[in-house]
Parts: C-alpha cells; structure tokens; sequence
C-alpha cells in the first residue's frame, strides 16, 4: 500500500483543517478528519493513521495549560474513563455499535436542543464531580468501542459551564487518556504496518501547525461565540451518530 502525492496534499490539507478545530475549540479533530481521510485512503488506514497525531495535538494542548480549580473533581472521572476505554475495546466484537452510537447520539441531541432551548442550569460543582465518574465510564465504553466519545463529554463540560481555558483543557485531557489506550491498542492488533506508520508519522507535520493556529485563534474567540461553537459541533457530532445507527 502506497499513497500517491496528490493524496498525501489532500490528506495534509484534512488534517491541518481539522486540527485547527481541535486547537480553537478543544475537540473534533478525528471526528472530522477520519470521515474526509477515509474517502482519500480508505477508512482502515485512515483511523489508526489518524490516531497518531491526534495523541500530539492532545499533548500540544494539554501542555499549555489551563486546569484552573477543576484538578481534584476530574481525577475520578479520568480513572473511569480510562477503565472504560479497556472495557469498550474487549467488548468491541460484542457490543452494539449501531444501538451506543444511537443512545450517546440522542443525549447529545436533547442536550444542544436543551440548552438551545435555554432549558439547561448551571449544576453545583460538588454534584457534577459526583456525576463523573460515570459519564467518565460510559463515555470511555463508547471511545474503546466505536471510536466516538466527544460529543458526551463535551456536553457534560458545557453543562458545568467551565471557563473556555478549562473546557479546553480537560476536554483535550479527556482525550489524550482515550487515546494512549487507542494507540496502545494498535500497535498491539499491528495496524501500523510501513505505509500507515509513514503516513501517520507525515500528519503531525501538518496537525502541529493546524493545532498551533487555532490555540492562537482560541485566545481570540468571543466567549459566547465559542459556545455557539461547541455546541454546533455537537450538534452534527450528535447527527452523524444517529445516522451511524440507522
């Protein structure tokens, strides 16, 4: 398997897009660069492909900062999303795909509609730590076995209204555990055989420059204009779900 240079262009330009969304808002880097990718490669090279930039973004980000007074009230809900990515992935040949992309997309859905709506509250911190570690477990469930779990944990982080740094922050956090797991996994089941670990290597060329600029479009972006953001983001993240399990 070889690409031709007017995929490598292609795929490039993907990945930069992409990441630039992930740098600005925090999330939506595989969710819109494995779709494009895999009409340019093929999907069974575009998702482990993706995997491995997408773990550098995370550390870009993660990096800069921005933790604010969240630390303690996340270190459970990261603990179950890491027991639940491990889960998801030996229960990947078992579980329903169509019926979790269906359930996660629905929530996801009610909530952009709720708080669209403007039928949503801002929930007590001591009650949303609580709620962590399960959102925590069943989001890792999802990640470890269809590879989608953003659009619940992005709701469940603009539900506790966190600051725009700190949403970033711990979103990209959230991920970063998903995804060692993910690639962890990988290279266990050998997907990364010459051609795909070249390509995956190639696209963090253009993801760190992607991630770079929408970090600094980040810092520029009108709080409630980032909100609208997240939430449209979602909102298609949610669609695409619930086409899946159609």
């Amino acid at each position: 398997m070889t690409y031709d240079p007017w995929q490598m262009i292609a795929g490039a330009v993907v990945v930069c897009g992409a990441s630039m969304l992930k740098g600005a808002i925090g999330f939506g880097f595989p969710l819109v660069a494995v779709p494009l990718l895999s009409t340019i490669i093929g999907p069974r090279a575009a998702i482990p492909v993706v995997a491995i930039p997408t773990l550098l973004s995370n550390f870009l980000v993660v990096r800069r900062g921005g933790a604010g007074g969240e630390g303690a009230g996340m270190v459970a809900l990261l603990g179950c999303l890491a027991a639940g990515t491990v889960g998801g992935a030996l229960l990947f040949g078992s579980l329903s795909h169509r019926l979790l992309s269906g359930l996660v997309g629905a929530v996801a859905l009610l909530y952009v509609l709720a708080t669209a709506g403007r039928l949503t509250l801002k929930i007590p911190a001591a009650a949303g730590n609580r709620a962590g570690p399960a959102i925590g477990l069943l989001a890792g469930l999802m990640g470890g076995s269809t590879g989608i779990s953003s659009p619940l944990l992005a709701s469940y982080l603009h539900f506790r209204r966190l600051a725009k740094r700190e949403f970033v922050f711990w979103i990209t956090m959230m991920f970063f555990v998903v995804n060692i797991v993910q690639v962890a996994s990988y290279v266990k089941l050998g997907l990364y055989p010459g051609p795909v670990l070249t390509g995956a290597l190639a696209a963090c060329l253009p993801m760190a420059a992607g991630t770079l600029a929408g970090l600094a479009l980040q810092d520029r972006l009108p709080a409630r204009l980032f909100e609208r953001i997240v939430l449209a983001v979602v909102f298609l993240a949610a669609l695409n779900l619930l086409a899946r399990s159609l």
